[in-house]
C-alpha cells in the first residue's frame, strides 16, 4: 500500500497515475501551499519533482498529470506569475519545459498538459490570452 504522504508532503498528497511497472507519480502540497510532483519507483522509492521554473509561492509548483507505460512523465508547472508551462519529465530524470504555440501568458492562462502515450504524444489544452481554450497535440 502506497503511504499517502510523499517526503515533505504537510498538506496532501494526490496520485495522478500508474504504470505497468507499478511506478506511480503524483503531486504533494507543502505547508506553504506549493506544489511539487512525486515519482514512487516499485521498490518503494520517492523522487520530488520541481520543474525548472516553477514558482515557490502559494499555489504555483510543479503538478504531474500522466505516467506511461516507459515511464515518461507529463503535467504543467505554475511559474512566479500564475502562467502554466508544460513539461515532460523522462524516465532518466531529465526535464524538458514546453508552451503551445499561442497560449496566453498572463495568470490562469498558458499549457496545461494532460496526458502522454508510450510514444511521449502529449495531448491537453491551452488558454490563450483572451482566456478561450484550444486542445493540442504535441508529437515528440
Amino acid at each position: 500500500m502506497l503511504q499517502a504522504r510523499a517526503t515533505g508532503a504537510f498538506r496532501g498528497t494526490q496520485t495522478t497515475g500508474i504504470n505497468p511497472a507499478g511506478t506511480i507519480a503524483g503531486e504533494y502540497l507543502d505547508a506553504s501551499n506549493v506544489n511539487h510532483g512525486f515519482v514512487r519507483a516499485a521498490d518503494g522509492a520517492i523522487t520530488t519533482i520541481d520543474a525548472p521554473g516553477a514558482g515557490t509561492g502559494s499555489g504555483q509548483g510543479t503538478i504531474p498529470e500522466n505516467i506511461n507505460a516507459p515511464g515518461a512523465i507529463t503535467g504543467q508547472y505554475l511559474d512566479a506569475s500564475g502562467v502554466n508551462h508544460g513539461f515532460l519529465r523522462a524516465p532518466d530524470g531529465t526535464i524538458t519545459t514546453f508552451d503551445v504555440p499561442g497560449a496566453g501568458t498572463g495568470s490562469g492562462q498558458g499549457t496545461i498538459p494532460i496526458c502522454n502515450n508510450p510514444f511521449d504524444a502529449i495531448t491537453g489544452y491551452s488558454i490563450d490570452a483572451s482566456n478561450v481554450r484550444h486542445g493540442f497535440l504535441r508529437t515528440p
